[in-house]
């Protein structure tokens, strides 16, 4: 009886959390693809609200052809929450919740998901943050299969750029190779040159409204995304001669890019 009792409170509880985050239940694929349509992150919705904000719905596709997703854009335009959307929803999904997101939004099981997200330094292990992130690639990269999940935030960053960028490559590469489904975030631009060459991944693009110089938090997939960093220094007054210095620098090819 109180195993009974049991299982009738968990589906009350299911039942309560599918009001609370006004969710639904998505179609499972029949071709082993993701289709998110106006996903939701619950927890950032239930802030906003009480901000009185409105939460602007993720709508992003993988497929077994396009199975990498590659997220780039400007800092506090929404790369991360776009990638946290995407793993919370399929972990309620494995775990038989409804999911906050559109009812004809379409989902898959995979045997395992990866996570490589924040700050893992560790004094007691004397590791630094850079090396967190590669223990846990070397990991990913051993385990993946065509059957993962991969979430990878601020791809290869953490340490000297030119070599942080050419291991991510690497790393990138190896992961293509494995048939894994993934979301990942980066600033790199030879990240984004590689997807925008390569079979089995896709460039998005954190949208941004630069006539006021603002993020407009939606993802537009098929094309990489530029950080706006130059236009960001200039709306919060970084001095006229320090951006133009700093654009001489750059090079006016990779401005303009």
């Amino acid at each position: 009886a109180a195993c009974y009792l049991g299982e009738i409170d968990f589906l009350m509880a299911k039942a309560q959390t599918a009001l609370e985050f006004i969710a639904g239940m998505p179609i499972i694929s029949e071709n082993g693809e993701v289709n998110l349509r106006k996903a939701r992150h619950p927890l950032l919705e239930r802030a906003l609200k009480k901000e009185k904000k409105e939460i602007v719905p993720l709508t992003a596709t993988l497929t077994p052809q396009k199975h990498i997703l590659l997220i780039s854009g400007p800092n506090a335009g929404g790369k991360s929450v776009c990638l946290k959307t995407f793993g919370l929803l399929q972990y309620m999904f494995q775990w038989g919740l409804l999911v906050p997101a559109s009812e004809v939004s379409e989902f898959r099981i995979f045997d395992d998901i990866f996570i490589d997200i924040g700050d893992e330094q560790s004094l007691e292990n004397d590791l630094s943050t850079y090396s967190s992130h590669l223990t846990n690639m070397g990991e990913i990269l051993r385990k993946a299969t065509k059957n993962s999940l991969v979430l990878i935030d601020e791809f290869g960053t953490g340490t000297e750029p030119t070599i942080g960028a050419a291991i991510a490559e690497a790393v990138l590469e190896k992961l293509v190779e494995s048939g894994c489904f993934g979301v990942i975030t980066t600033h790199y631009s030879n990240i984004k040159y590689y997807a925008s060459s390569t079979e089995g991944i896709i460039n998005g693009a954190m949208m941004f409204d630069v006539q006021n110089i603002r993020p407009l938090f939606k993802l537009e997939q098929g094309k990489p995304g530029s950080s706006f960093a130059i236009e960001i220094a200039r709306k919060i007054g970084l001095p006229e001669d320090i951006i133009r210095v700093a654009s001489d620098k750059a090079g006016s090819d990779h401005i303009n890019l």
